[in-house]
Formats: structure tokens, C-alpha cells, sequence
């Protein structure tokens, strides 16, 4: 008879989980062992936030649940900020954990916490593995992290339960849904229906989410390009549309990103706006509590939240299917042209450019303009992802990864490692601030030893320029936000990693192409940009 580790060892592996993230601790060791002998390989990082990220990325990129292991106690309790992640996210991260044995008595506190309290209110589904049907357990959690909307799971497994014989029971069912979608007759209505609205609009806005699976991408952007509609996305719907297609009406990203008073006011304009899989959660203003949106959706959003009134539940593929029966009911001549016109001209350079140095928009240029389409690009959190947010041109979906319903630091480097070992054949850019690589730079040397070679683009302000913007925005002085500056290069080197600096557009340039020829050659690759902190002023 397997073990109880053992068991969930072979149903990871038969839900097609062929590698997890974490870092060891006595009481997940023989759960480790199973994963081995599984043909689960376990990718050792050097914290575990770094390895839920890695996990999430690296799952929802292959299709299936993400899966961080960390002991009990601190390890555990490391993981709450990508589990917070994955549950605002949206991102299919099932993290295991020890726990105490329940045999042990309440007395023995040392590293007890109330894990599943803790976890309860952020995690889609949590429970203990026992003795008593383990494989269930699995299942339940796997459902969870993997249906819509996706996200996280949590799962306790004491040392003491996991080399237990376990008692299999006949597997249960996954749990349908909670939102019951259209069926095809029901979406040719409302398709019909959408048509009729936007016949009665001047200036329509089409926003796409996240709530819009990758699959969707070919059939989403047939329907623009027939009809022509003013389109806009969110930062983690980026690659859903080619923002460099003529044929799309392509306006900008909306949510919080580099020039959002733009974004703002392309919005406020609208007529009508028609949020396609928009999940609010990406959204740090309020204007979509007041503004009329028809919500289009396939399942609820971040939280379980659902909008409380124009809910349309459809399943999108159905749907745009239908749409693309229906012809265009009129013509729009590109109703946002003139905020299209500004953002273009920022994107290329041409205004808000600092009186020295390089513009922000130009290191993304001189980025783009190398490295190929297919490049999966993550960034950690500041201004520069406002910057990437708004101006990196995604042309494929599933390239561009952002922390933005959570927001946290941290996120771009681990994101990084998951999506190079998910995608090891496409170049992956991962974005940092100065700030967010000081708290996760260890984590080039796991990149190294696990051959997740990746192109790390530290901007160097010596600052956290965001919070010191909007500290000054408000009147207060400059308090708390500078620090000393830290070597990138030699940090990078010290974890047998590779680097330059570049302060010119001629020498980002010859940084891009040496870290091309190295990350081909397996090593990492870190580029330093010096850059003024006020050159993000005009636009963040």
C-alpha cells in the first residue's frame, strides 16, 4: 500500500505537475523523496516567495497548477506573499506545506501557527492531507487552482501523516463552476445584443482582462480587426492583441500604467465601454464603479467578486465565434485618434524627454527593437513597470508577466525563473528596479544552477521612485526612499552570473547583444541602466 506522500506524489504527476519549487526542511523531506521518485523534480531557490512566484508563472505557462513545498513554521509562513499574489492575480499556485502532527499535544507551540486560519480568507481552496483518502485532497486543490477564475490552493502535510499507508477511497469529482455560462444559442443572443449596443455608440471602448484565456487570442483578435473597434487592455492582458497590428485600433493600457491620466480620459470619453474578461482587480482608481461598463465574462473575478449589475456569463469562445457571424454594425473612424497620436509620440520618443541621459521610453525602444517578438518579458514593481506596462509592445499572448492586482516587489526576477523553465526556447527579460533587485538578487545564482538563463534589466535610480514621486507630489520632503547605490555587475558576477552597464543607447545596445550571445550560451545576464529618477516624472 503507497504512502500518503507517495499518493500525492502520483497524482501531481497524473495532473501533469513535472516540477516543483521550493526549499527544504526536515518535515517535507520524505514528501520530497516521492516527488523524486514521481519524476517530479524539485527546483531548490533561496526563498520561498521567490519560489511560489517561479511556481505560479511556471504552472499557469504549462497548463497546469504551480506547486511551491516549503516547511512549517517560517516556511510556511514565507509563502503568504505569493499566494496573496496568485489570489489577486489570478494565478494557479497550489502551495504544501508541513504542519505539526495532530497527534502532538496543544502545548508544544514551538513553531505552531493557525496555518489554514491564516490562509483561509486568500486561497481558493485549503485542507489537511491525512491518512484518510489523500488523492481527494490533491484533486480538490488542483480544481481549485486551475479553474476559473484560477488561483491559489493550500495544502498541510505533517511528517507524521505522510509515511502513513494511505486509505484511497473512489475518487471524488471536480465541483462544477459556481457561474453557469451561456450555451451556443445563447451566445449568438448575445452577440446580437452586443451589436445592437454598439450600433448606438460614437466612441465605444472595448477593454480586455485577464479573464480572457490565452486560447481566445486568434478568435479575439479576428473580431477586432473585422469590426474595428477602439480596444484597450489591462497589463496582464498584454499579447491578448498585436499592439503593433495595424489593422486593430489599438488605444493604450489601461490600469494604472506610465501616462494613465491619458488612459484615464480615453475612458471617460467613452460611450460605451464593453469590459471583456475586465477583472477591476488590475484597476487602481475607481472610476469603473462609476463609469457603465457591460461585463462580459466567463466566471467570476479576483476574490469571487462579480459586478452587480450588465453581467453578461459567457463562455468567450463561444461567443467571439458567434460575433464573427454577425457583421459590423457601422463604422467607427477611430474615435481616440488624437490620445492615440500623444501616446505614440511618447512611445517613440518625441515628447516628455529629459533634458539629459536616456528617456525612459527609449531604453524600452532600444529593447524592442532587438530583442525578438516571442520575448517573454516579467517586471517587478515601480516605475519601470509602469513604463513597460504601458510601452512594451506585446505582439503574442502569455509574454508579458506583471504583479499588478497585488503589486509586490520581488515578483520580477522569480517570474523570470519560472517562465524560462517553462519556455526555456524563447529569451526572457526580466525588469527591476535597483530597489526590487536588492531583495532578490540571490536568486541569480539559482538561475545559473537550474539553467533558467534569463536577461536582467536593472534601472539604477538609487531610489524607490514611485513612493519618492508621489512623496513629493504631496509636499512632503524627501524622506526614506534613497538608498546607497549596490554593484549590480559584481553581484551578478559573485553568483556566477555575467553583466554591463550601459548609460547610452549605444551601450544598451551592445549590452543586449552580449546578453543575447550569453543567455544562448546558459549563462544569466545582468544590464545596468543609470537613470535619473525625475525622467519617470513626465509620464508617471
Amino acid at each position: 500500500m503507497p504512502s500518503v506522500a507517495e499518493v500525492v506524489a502520483q497524482e501531481l504527476r497524473a495532473a501533469g505537475v513535472d516540477r516543483v519549487f521550493g526549499l527544504p526542511g526536515g518535515e517535507v523531506l520524505v514528501l520530497l523523496d516521492a516527488l523524486r521518485r514521481a519524476g517530479v523534480s524539485f527546483t531548490l531557490c533561496r526563498h520561498e516567495a521567490v519560489a511560489g512566484t517561479a511556481a505560479a508563472v511556471y504552472g499557469k505557462l504549462r497548463r497546469t497548477a504551480g506547486v511551491a513545498v516549503a516547511t512549517l513554521g517560517p516556511g510556511a509562513a514565507n509563502l503568504l506573499l505569493p499566494l496573496a499574489n496568485a489570489w489577486l492575480d489570478r494565478e494557479p499556485l497550489l502551495a504544501i506545506t508541513a504542519d505539526l502532527p495532530a497527534s502532538w499535544p496543544v502545548s508544544h507551540t514551538h513553531q505552531r501557527l493557525p496555518l489554514h486560519e491564516l490562509y483561509r480568507p486568500i486561497v481558493k481552496h485549503g485542507e489537511a492531507v491525512t491518512p484518510l483518502d489523500p488523492q481527494c485532497a490533491v484533486q480538490r486543490a488542483l480544481w481549485a487552482c486551475t479553474s476559473e477564475p484560477q488561483g491559489p490552493a493550500y495544502l498541510t502535510l505533517s511528517a507524521e501523516d505522510a509515511v502513513q499507508p494511505a486509505s484511497l477511497l473512489r475518487a471524488g469529482q471536480p465541483r462544477l463552476s459556481a457561474a453557469s455560462m451561456a450555451q451556443e444559442s445563447d451566445a449568438r443572443g448575445t452577440a446580437h445584443e452586443l451589436a445592437r449596443r454598439l450600433a448606438a455608440a460614437e466612441r465605444p471602448l472595448i477593454i480586455i482582462g485577464l479573464g480572457v484565456r490565452p486560447e481566445r487570442a486568434s478568435l479575439l483578435r479576428r473580431w477586432l480587426r473585422s469590426w474595428r473597434l477602439p480596444v484597450a487592455v489591462t497589463p496582464k492582458a498584454k499579447g491578448l492583441i498585436d499592439e503593433q497590428d495595424e489593422g486593430t485600433d489599438f488605444v493604450g493600457v489601461v490600469g494604472g500604467m506610465a501616462i494613465d491620466d491619458l488612459m484615464v480620459e480615453v475612458v471617460q470619453r467613452a460611450d460605451l465601454i464593453v469590459g471583456l474578461g475586465f477583472d477591476p482587480v488590475e484597476v487602481d482608481k475607481t472610476w469603473h464603479a462609476h463609469l457603465p461598463i457591460v461585463w462580459v465574462l466567463e466566471s467570476m473575478q479576483a476574490a469571487g467578486v462579480l459586478p452587480r449589475r450588465e453581467v453578461l456569463l459567457v463562455d468567450h469562445g463561444v461567443l467571439l465565434r458567434a460575433l464573427d457571424e454577425v457583421p459590423p454594425p457601422r463604422v467607427w473612424e477611430r474615435p481616440f485618434r488624437d490620445i492615440q497620436s500623444e501616446r505614440q509620440a511618447i512611445a517613440a520618443g518625441r515628447s516628455r524627454v529629459p533634458a539629459q541621459g536616456l528617456a525612459p521610453v527609449q531604453i524600452v525602444q532600444v529593447l524592442a527593437g532587438l530583442l525578438p517578438a516571442e520575448t517573454i518579458v516579467t517586471t517587478d514593481v515601480g516605475s519601470h513597470k509602469y513604463l513597460f506596462g504601458q510601452f512594451w509592445p506585446s505582439r503574442h499572448p502569455e509574454t508579458f508577466w506583471v504583479s499588478n492586482g497585488l503589486s509586490g516587489m520581488g515578483y520580477g526576477l522569480a517570474a523570470a525563473l519560472g517562465a524560462k523553465l517553462a519556455r526555456p526556447e524563447v529569451p526572457v527579460l526580466a525588469v527591476l528596479g535597483d530597489g526590487g533587485f536588492s531583495m532578490v538578487c540571490q536568486e541569480l545564482e539559482t538561475a545559473r544552477r537550474v539553467g533558467a538563463p534569463v536577461i536582467v534589466l536593472v534601472i539604477a535610480d538609487q531610489s524607490y521612485s514611485l513612493i519618492r514621486l508621489g512623496q513629493e507630489n504631496r509636499g512632503l520632503p524627501r524622506y526614506g526612499v534613497d538608498f546607497e547605490p549596490i554593484d549590480s555587475i559584481l553581484v551578478a558576477r559573485a553568483c556566477g552570473c555575467e553583466g554591463a552597464a550601459a548609460r547610452t543607447a549605444e551601450e544598451l545596445t551592445a549590452a543586449v547583444e552580449q546578453a543575447l550571445a550569453m543567455t544562448r550560451a546558459g549563462v544569466p545576464f545582468v544590464i545596468e541602466v543609470p537613470l535619473d529618477a525625475d525622467a519617470y516624472r513626465p509620464i508617471v
